[in-house]
């Protein structure tokens, strides 16, 4: 099983406290952090930063890290990721569980292996990077990330049904 390989993930907070901690280091006169002009800045500037970073992460599921390709995901897997999904409350809607209901009452699909592996958060799908099948674990990725692709999950699915 191969986890999904992003970079470190940077949080707001993480990224202001570490603006203030470089500006409130800074001395010109006056104290960085006694400013709130300088405070407002930094803070500013360290939520952009967040923002751009975690919008970067999120679009390069799809792009240079690549979300794995899902067309040659079984159906019995993708339904039990999308099972995994609901279970864990990382879809919108009631949308997801219809097209689960529909695909685990294909035949074959809710009683094999893959399924099982799929309501494990176990994602079976070709890595666009190596072009070889693979087993990627959903539970490694942080809840924005498991959203996203629960999202591709059940589109592939839907279009499948």
């Amino acid at each position: 099983m191969v986890p999904f390989r992003l970079p470190a993930l940077l949080s707001a907070g993480v990224l202001a406290t570490a603006a203030s901690l470089s500006l409130g280091g800074c001395t010109s006169g006056t104290s960085a952090a006694q400013n709130p002009e300088t405070q407002a800045a930094a803070t500013a500037a360290a939520t952009a930063a967040a923002q751009s970073t975690a919008s970067q992460l999120t679009s390069g599921l799809t792009g240079a890290l690549g979300l794995p390709n899902l067309s040659a995901t079984p159906t019995s897997n993708l339904a039990g990721v999308l099972n995994y999904c609901v279970t864990n409350n990382l879809t919108s809607g009631s949308g997801a569980s219809s097209i689960l209901s529909a695909a685990t009452q294909q035949p074959g699909v809710a009683n094999s292996t893959a399924y099982s592996a799929g309501q494990q958060g176990i994602l079976q799908a070709v890595s666009n990077q190596t072009n070889t099948s693979q087993q990627y674990s959903l539970t490694s990725l942080a809840e924005p990330l498991r959203q996203k692709v629960c999202s591709a999950v059940s589109s592939r699915l839907q279009s499948m049904l």
